[in-house]
Protein backbone atom coordinates (compact mmCIF):
# COMPACT_ATOMS: atom_id res chain seq x y z
CA UNK A 1 0.00 0.00 0.00
CA UNK A 2 2.95 2.66 0.99
CA UNK A 3 4.60 1.93 -2.90
CA UNK A 4 1.23 2.72 -4.16
CA UNK A 5 0.61 5.97 -2.14
CA UNK A 6 4.08 7.04 -3.04
CA UNK A 7 3.94 6.36 -6.52
CA UNK A 8 0.60 8.29 -6.62
CA UNK A 9 2.02 11.17 -5.35
CA UNK A 10 5.20 11.35 -7.22
CA UNK A 11 5.91 14.59 -8.85
CA UNK A 12 5.99 13.13 -12.55
CA UNK A 13 2.75 12.08 -11.67
CA UNK A 14 1.11 14.82 -10.54
CA UNK A 15 3.21 17.36 -12.96
CA UNK A 16 1.20 15.36 -15.97
CA UNK A 17 -2.15 15.71 -14.40
CA UNK A 18 -1.65 19.22 -14.20
CA UNK A 19 0.23 20.48 -17.84
CA UNK A 20 -1.99 20.72 -20.59
CA UNK A 21 -1.57 18.81 -23.54
CA UNK A 22 0.88 21.16 -24.90
CA UNK A 23 2.77 21.56 -21.85
CA UNK A 24 3.24 18.00 -21.45
CA UNK A 25 4.57 17.32 -25.02
CA UNK A 26 7.28 20.69 -24.35
CA UNK A 27 8.52 19.49 -21.24
CA UNK A 28 8.71 15.59 -22.43
CA UNK A 29 11.28 17.28 -25.52
CA UNK A 30 13.13 18.89 -22.49
CA UNK A 31 13.72 15.33 -20.40
CA UNK A 32 11.12 15.66 -18.01
CA UNK A 33 11.24 12.43 -15.90
CA UNK A 34 11.77 14.38 -12.96
CA UNK A 35 13.69 12.43 -9.75
CA UNK A 36 12.52 9.34 -11.69
CA UNK A 37 9.24 9.05 -9.66
CA UNK A 38 11.14 10.13 -6.51
CA UNK A 39 8.01 9.87 -3.95
CA UNK A 40 7.53 13.59 -2.92
CA UNK A 41 4.97 16.33 -2.96
CA UNK A 42 5.68 19.77 -3.49
CA UNK A 43 5.00 22.51 -1.21
CA UNK A 44 3.73 25.63 -2.25
CA UNK A 45 4.96 28.51 0.75
CA UNK A 46 2.74 29.73 2.60
CA UNK A 47 -0.25 27.38 3.48
CA UNK A 48 -3.32 27.85 2.00
CA UNK A 49 -4.83 28.49 5.20
CA UNK A 50 -3.04 32.06 4.80
CA UNK A 51 -2.58 34.78 2.47
CA UNK A 52 0.60 36.18 4.07
CA UNK A 53 3.25 36.49 1.93
CA UNK A 54 6.33 34.87 3.32
CA UNK A 55 10.62 35.89 2.88
CA UNK A 56 12.32 33.55 0.70
CA UNK A 57 15.37 33.10 -1.27
CA UNK A 58 15.08 32.74 -5.08
CA UNK A 59 18.49 31.48 -6.20
CA UNK A 60 16.92 30.22 -9.62
CA UNK A 61 19.42 32.55 -11.18
CA UNK A 62 22.32 32.65 -9.26
CA UNK A 63 26.18 31.39 -9.53
CA UNK A 64 27.99 30.07 -6.77
CA UNK A 65 31.48 29.32 -5.61
CA UNK A 66 32.77 26.65 -3.19
CA UNK A 67 34.90 26.44 -0.49
CA UNK A 68 34.99 23.40 1.07
CA UNK A 69 32.12 21.27 -1.23
CA UNK A 70 29.84 24.09 -0.04
CA UNK A 71 28.33 26.28 -2.59
CA UNK A 72 27.54 29.90 -2.15
CA UNK A 73 25.35 31.74 -3.69
CA UNK A 74 24.37 35.06 -4.09
CA UNK A 75 20.18 35.07 -3.75
CA UNK A 76 17.61 37.74 -4.18
CA UNK A 77 15.53 38.72 -1.24
CA UNK A 78 11.48 38.03 -2.05
CA UNK A 79 8.67 38.16 -0.22
CA UNK A 80 5.38 36.38 -1.68
CA UNK A 81 4.53 32.70 -2.30
CA UNK A 82 6.98 29.98 -4.09
CA UNK A 83 7.21 25.96 -3.87
CA UNK A 84 9.98 23.73 -2.19
CA UNK A 85 10.12 19.68 -1.53
CA UNK A 86 8.66 19.42 1.82
CA UNK A 87 11.83 18.39 3.44
CA UNK A 88 10.41 17.83 7.06
CA UNK A 89 12.48 18.28 10.18
CA UNK A 90 12.63 16.85 13.81
CA UNK A 91 13.06 18.55 17.28
CA UNK A 92 16.91 16.74 18.28
CA UNK A 93 16.13 14.84 20.97
CA UNK A 94 18.97 12.92 21.94
CA UNK A 95 19.56 9.67 21.64
CA UNK A 96 16.98 10.06 18.97
CA UNK A 97 14.94 12.76 16.76
CA UNK A 98 12.31 13.53 18.10
CA UNK A 99 9.08 13.92 16.67
CA UNK A 100 8.04 16.01 13.05
CA UNK A 101 8.36 19.73 13.77
CA UNK A 102 7.53 20.91 11.04
CA UNK A 103 8.13 21.34 7.21
CA UNK A 104 9.66 23.46 5.07
CA UNK A 105 6.71 26.51 5.22
CA UNK A 106 7.17 26.24 9.15
CA UNK A 107 10.44 26.89 8.55
CA UNK A 108 9.79 29.64 6.55
CA UNK A 109 7.74 30.98 9.68
CA UNK A 110 10.31 30.58 12.21
CA UNK A 111 12.55 32.54 9.63
CA UNK A 112 10.54 35.28 9.10
CA UNK A 113 11.36 36.21 13.07
CA UNK A 114 14.84 35.57 12.94
CA UNK A 115 17.82 35.75 10.88
CA UNK A 116 17.74 33.75 7.99
CA UNK A 117 15.89 32.67 5.17
CA UNK A 118 15.12 29.74 3.14
CA UNK A 119 15.36 29.24 -0.46
CA UNK A 120 12.78 27.88 -2.77
CA UNK A 121 11.13 28.50 -6.20
CA UNK A 122 9.50 30.87 -8.52
CA UNK A 123 9.49 31.63 -11.85
CA UNK A 124 12.15 34.62 -12.65
CA UNK A 125 10.07 37.73 -14.35
CA UNK A 126 13.04 38.32 -16.63
CA UNK A 127 12.86 34.59 -17.90
CA UNK A 128 9.38 35.63 -20.00
CA UNK A 129 9.61 35.98 -23.90
CA UNK A 130 7.77 39.40 -23.19
CA UNK A 131 9.97 40.75 -20.44
CA UNK A 132 11.24 43.86 -21.57
CA UNK A 133 13.35 45.11 -18.36
CA UNK A 134 17.02 44.89 -17.71
CA UNK A 135 18.34 41.62 -17.06
CA UNK A 136 16.61 39.51 -19.83
CA UNK A 137 17.24 35.82 -18.68
CA UNK A 138 16.79 32.48 -20.34
CA UNK A 139 17.21 28.32 -19.68
CA UNK A 140 19.92 27.02 -20.89
CA UNK A 141 19.99 22.76 -21.02
CA UNK A 142 23.20 21.27 -20.04
CA UNK A 143 22.62 17.49 -21.43
CA UNK A 144 24.31 14.16 -20.29
CA UNK A 145 25.37 12.64 -16.67
CA UNK A 146 27.93 13.46 -13.74
CA UNK A 147 28.21 17.44 -14.53
CA UNK A 148 28.05 19.67 -11.18
CA UNK A 149 25.68 22.47 -10.18
CA UNK A 150 24.60 24.07 -6.70
CA UNK A 151 20.89 22.57 -5.36
CA UNK A 152 19.83 25.38 -3.66
CA UNK A 153 16.44 24.13 -2.90
CA UNK A 154 15.63 24.19 0.60
CA UNK A 155 19.07 25.98 1.44
CA UNK A 156 19.45 28.13 4.23
CA UNK A 157 20.92 32.01 3.51
CA UNK A 158 21.61 34.56 6.00
CA UNK A 159 19.86 38.15 6.28
CA UNK A 160 23.53 39.17 7.27
CA UNK A 161 25.24 39.03 4.49
CA UNK A 162 23.05 41.74 2.65
CA UNK A 163 25.34 45.04 2.42
CA UNK A 164 28.63 42.95 2.53
CA UNK A 165 31.26 42.05 -0.33
CA UNK A 166 32.55 38.12 -0.50
CA UNK A 167 35.18 36.25 -2.93
CA UNK A 168 34.00 35.58 -6.30
CA UNK A 169 30.61 36.98 -5.53
CA UNK A 170 31.99 40.58 -5.02
CA UNK A 171 29.32 43.06 -3.57
CA UNK A 172 26.24 41.83 -2.15
CA UNK A 173 23.07 44.26 -2.58
CA UNK A 174 20.90 45.04 0.65
CA UNK A 175 17.87 43.14 -1.36
CA UNK A 176 20.21 40.05 -1.71
CA UNK A 177 22.02 37.05 0.48
CA UNK A 178 24.27 34.72 0.26
CA UNK A 179 22.82 31.08 1.08
CA UNK A 180 25.10 27.61 1.43
CA UNK A 181 23.78 24.30 -0.82
CA UNK A 182 25.21 21.24 -1.49
CA UNK A 183 26.88 20.24 -5.20
CA UNK A 184 25.01 17.67 -7.11
CA UNK A 185 25.82 15.76 -10.11
CA UNK A 186 23.22 15.34 -12.90
CA UNK A 187 21.22 12.85 -13.36
CA UNK A 188 21.31 11.10 -17.37
CA UNK A 189 18.93 13.41 -18.41
CA UNK A 190 21.00 16.68 -17.71
CA UNK A 191 20.36 19.96 -15.80
CA UNK A 192 18.96 23.15 -16.86
CA UNK A 193 20.44 26.64 -15.29
CA UNK A 194 19.53 30.23 -15.85
CA UNK A 195 21.82 32.73 -17.87
CA UNK A 196 21.67 35.84 -20.72
CA UNK A 197 18.85 35.83 -23.03
CA UNK A 198 21.32 36.04 -25.28
CA UNK A 199 22.17 32.67 -25.73
CA UNK A 200 25.89 33.15 -24.43
CA UNK A 201 28.01 30.01 -25.35
CA UNK A 202 31.00 31.07 -23.46
CA UNK A 203 28.71 31.47 -20.47
CA UNK A 204 26.98 28.07 -21.83
CA UNK A 205 30.74 26.33 -21.45
CA UNK A 206 31.82 27.90 -18.42
CA UNK A 207 28.96 26.23 -15.93
CA UNK A 208 27.99 23.36 -18.53
CA UNK A 209 29.91 20.50 -18.00
CA UNK A 210 31.83 20.99 -14.67
CA UNK A 211 33.44 17.99 -13.52
CA UNK A 212 34.78 16.95 -9.61
CA UNK A 213 38.34 16.71 -9.28
CA UNK A 214 40.69 13.98 -8.97
CA UNK A 215 38.70 12.62 -6.16
CA UNK A 216 36.38 12.30 -8.24
CA UNK A 217 31.73 12.26 -7.50
CA UNK A 218 31.14 16.12 -6.44
CA UNK A 219 33.90 16.54 -4.86
CA UNK A 220 35.48 20.17 -6.35
CA UNK A 221 38.55 22.13 -5.53
CA UNK A 222 37.68 25.60 -3.65
CA UNK A 223 37.04 28.65 -5.76
CA UNK A 224 35.12 26.33 -8.62
CA UNK A 225 32.25 28.73 -9.88
CA UNK A 226 28.85 26.38 -10.18
CA UNK A 227 25.41 27.35 -11.51
CA UNK A 228 22.44 26.63 -9.79
CA UNK A 229 21.16 23.66 -11.34
CA UNK A 230 17.63 22.03 -11.86
CA UNK A 231 16.75 18.86 -13.00
CA UNK A 232 16.19 19.41 -17.14
CA UNK A 233 12.53 20.00 -17.42
CA UNK A 234 11.63 20.37 -13.30
CA UNK A 235 11.19 24.63 -13.92
CA UNK A 236 8.39 24.10 -16.14
CA UNK A 237 6.53 21.38 -13.47
CA UNK A 238 7.42 24.04 -10.45
CA UNK A 239 5.92 26.79 -12.21
CA UNK A 240 2.98 25.07 -13.32
CA UNK A 241 2.50 23.94 -9.83
CA UNK A 242 3.09 27.47 -8.64
CA UNK A 243 1.29 29.66 -10.87
CA UNK A 244 -1.13 27.43 -12.68
CA UNK A 245 0.40 28.10 -15.99
CA UNK A 246 2.95 28.30 -18.06
CA UNK A 247 3.63 31.31 -19.77
CA UNK A 248 6.25 31.65 -23.16
CA UNK A 249 9.88 31.73 -21.51
CA UNK A 250 13.06 32.22 -23.82
CA UNK A 251 15.41 29.32 -24.10
CA UNK A 252 18.94 28.62 -25.08
CA UNK A 253 19.89 25.66 -26.65
CA UNK A 254 23.76 24.54 -27.99
CA UNK A 255 24.95 21.73 -30.03
CA UNK A 256 27.11 18.80 -28.50
CA UNK A 257 30.84 20.03 -28.96
CA UNK A 258 32.51 17.91 -31.38
CA UNK A 259 36.35 16.78 -31.70
CA UNK A 260 38.96 18.35 -33.64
Amino acid sequence: MFICVSVLFSPLIQAQQQLTAEERVEAQELGLEVWNGRPAVFKICPDAETDQPQEYALCAAAQCFTIDNVAYCKCEQKLGKSISLPFFYTKNTPPAPGPIAGDVCDLMKVSGKGDFLVSTFSSPEQLKKDYEGPGALAIYTCPGAGNLSAQCDGGLCFKGTAGTSWPFLGAVSEDEVVCSCPIAASAQIGFQFIGPADCDREFFDQYCGVQGDSSGGDSVSTGTRLAIGAVTGSGTILTKLLDGHVPPISRCFFPAATAD
